[in-house]
């Protein structure tokens, strides 16, 4: 019997995303046999080893996740963390009522064991929407009754990430660079092959239960990390610090707007601090985190 069919078999639901796709490496490299679940029918019809599973329809997620060993959810809305809750694309359809769904969907068809990825920042009784939605979601996976383990990642970055890529591109452009609260925030930036590394840990039938916190090796303000990334790519830019007299009336009229670039409360997310406790995780895991300068350089310097 080869390590792949001891594994057995992973069904990464987001696994086309930044966090799942990482997720979905890790887990074949560590001897899963990896299923993509997708939101896209028409890609998964085309391509073997993609199922379609919709989080905002219950009646896919069965058949979706059908045969799997665990299931690990790293799904989050189009155009996140900008929600459409008229389109049902908000964290309380996804993190808070998707998760239940797609949990009693996992457990209904045997699965053994489920990984959730959430997110640094959620605390026992919430009072932001966002956290609150993604505290239901973990309530719902330890309440399941499956082997679980809740991943709560800091800012993940990467060759995809939507962030600090998106900043170095509009400085192509920009002589300076507008940042809310001049960028103030604190963050521990963790690489998103860390991330993918820990879940497929976690995947593992003897792995430690429980949720644990994942950061880079480094606490360091939005506004460092965003000027070493432009260093590194030669775009240095001064920073121009935006205050909130300007940036929360400028959220709220946007937030009218046809498929708008911030709203209200993607504003607040976004002025979060996103650290975590480390603690728990190096005493589980065996897990080397990456610095922030050598997780840049791996795909910024060419």
């Amino acid at each position: 019997m080869t390590a792949r069919d001891k594994r057995g078999t992973a069904a990464v639901v987001g696994g086309r995303g930044f966090i799942g796709g990482a997720c979905g490496e890790a887990l074949r490299d560590a001897g899963w046999d990896v299923v993509v679940v997708t939101h896209n029918a028409r890609l998964a019809a085309r391509h073997d080893g993609y199922r379609w599973g919709d989080m905002l329809d219950p009646t896919t997620l069965g058949p979706a996740v059908e045969g799997a060993d665990v299931v690990v959810q790293s799904a989050n809305f189009p155009n996140y963390p900008f929600e459409k809750p008229q389109h049902r694309h908000s964290y309380l359809e996804y993190d808070g009522l998707g998760t239940e769904r797609l949990v009693r969907a996992a457990r209904a068809a045997g699965v053994r064991r489920y990984v959730y990825v959430a997110g640094v920042g959620v605390t026992e009784n919430p009072t932001k929407p966002y956290f609150r939605a993604i505290r239901r979601g973990e309530l719902a996976v330890s309440d399941s009754g499956m082997a679980h383990v809740v991943v709560r990642p800091a800012f993940v970055y990467g060759p995809r990430d939507n962030g600090i890529n998106r900043i170095i591109r509009a400085c192509r452009y920009l002589p300076v660079l507008p940042l809310p609260q001049g960028g103030r925030q604190n963050h521990q930036p963790v690489h998103v092959d860390d991330v993918g590394r820990l879940v497929a840990q976690a995947a593992a039938a003897d792995a430690p239960e429980g949720t644990f916190e994942i950061g880079g090796p480094e606490r360091m303000t939005m506004r460092a990390m965003l000027s070493t990334a432009l260093r590194l790519v030669g775009r240095g830019r001064p920073i121009v610090d935006v205050a909130d007299r300007v940036t929360r009336p400028g959220a709220r009229l946007m937030a009218r707007l046809p498929g708008p670039l911030i709203t209200p409360d993607a504003l607040d997310f976004m002025l979060e601090d996103f650290v975590a406790d480390l603690e728990p995780l190096t005493k589980h895991y065996d897990l080397r985190l990456t610095p922030f300068l050598d997780g840049l350089r791996s795909y910024l310097v060419r």
